[in-house]
């Protein structure tokens, strides 16, 4: 049986896979965006020319109030966000007008949701953390070495950025009226319009393939657990289909230690040119998410390998550059 699913951000990285996946399941899919970022119009294009059942409402989130009420969704999947640290700093109350108050209509209207939160919700706990120094990565010491950061880190930091404050707030909400939260880590792959402030893996492979060098931020040796958007969308996918059984809960979403990668190890495998910069504000050294939970209560795990991931990323954005 088909159900009514409103997807807020869904000509975004994330959401236009997603839609794709759940049209063609046969799912009654309605996308809520206001297309603001950069990129996402080749994003809509696509799906109202392939998906041409997919309804869409150009909107801003914070303003989504009078919608939800007159329109009934068995589920939402709420991806709209303001999306890069350094925007947040630049302009924190329209990050926090997207992220805390968005997140706020969606979550109170009633709507089974699956809300993408973020590892930045953590704050200056992550780098509070003891590290070890190595050739080419710096790597957590002590017991969260190989597991990462679970979700019952500490969120109470002494310091987030805007950026990881106006999620934080999503976050607290959408578990107050029951909904499921993802704190996703490092995303890539096809439909991701990568650039410095965001969606870096996927912004590196396209400066390869146009011959460009990038710029690092540090030292290059910050790790992060990337995640092929292919086991995202089987994860939203799995939640979507179990919803009661998991509302109110959270899990820390990445490709975990496995699927680890410094910025020097990316550079290296895609034989880069480089050069540095001082670091970026509140920049984490180490991130990588212990996925043992979503394992555990969803039998989910990333399939994708790094290398796998990166390779298919590079073929559609050789395709897709212009």
């Amino acid at each position: 049986m088909s159900r009514k699913i409103l997807v807020t951000g869904g000509c975004g990285f994330v959401g236009t896979n997603l839609v794709m996946r759940l049209s063609a399941r046969g799912d009654v899919v309605t996308v809520y965006d206001n297309l603001s970022r950069k990129g996402v119009e080749r994003n809509h294009k696509m799906l109202t020319e392939k998906f041409p059942e997919v309804k869409f409402m150009q909107a801003d989130v914070a303003e989504a109030g009078p919608f939800l009420s007159e329109n009934k969704f068995d589920l939402a999947y709420h991806l709209a966000a303001q999306v890069a640290v350094t925007t947040s700093y630049d302009d924190p109350a329209s990050d926090f007008r997207t992220n805390a108050l968005g997140s706020f209509n969606i979550a109170s209207s009633g709507i089974p949701t699956i809300y993408a939160s973020t590892n930045k919700v953590f704050g200056e706990n992550v780098n509070a953390v003891s590290l070890v120094e190595k050739k080419t990565r710096y790597d957590f010491a002590g017991k969260l070495a190989g597991f990462g950061i679970s979700e019952d880190f500490p969120l109470d930091s002494k310091k987030h950025t805007p950026y990881g404050v106006s999620k934080l707030v999503g976050d607290l909400y959408m578990r107050e009226f029951g909904g499921v939260v993802n704190r996703f880590s490092c995303m890539y792959g096809p439909w991701q319009h990568g650039n410095t402030d965001q969606g870096w893996l996927a912004h590196f492979i396209k400066s390869k393939l146009e011959n460009r060098p990038v710029t690092i931020y540090g030292d290059g040796k910050q790790i992060r657990d990337v995640l092929y958007i292919d086991d995202v969308i089987d994860l939203l996918e799995l939640e979507g289909d179990k919803i009661e059984s998991f509302r109110g809960e959270v899990f820390n979403i990445g490709g975990g230690y496995d699927k680890t990668i410094s910025l020097l190890e990316l550079c290296e495998m895609l034989d880069m040119k480089t050069s540095f910069a001082d670091w970026r504000p509140a920049d984490q050294k180490v991130y990588y998410s212990d996925i043992r939970k979503a394992a555990k209560l969803l039998g989910w795990k990333p399939k994708w390998t790094v290398e796998g991931g990166v390779e298919e990323t590079k073929r559609w954005l050789s395709a897709n550059l212009n």
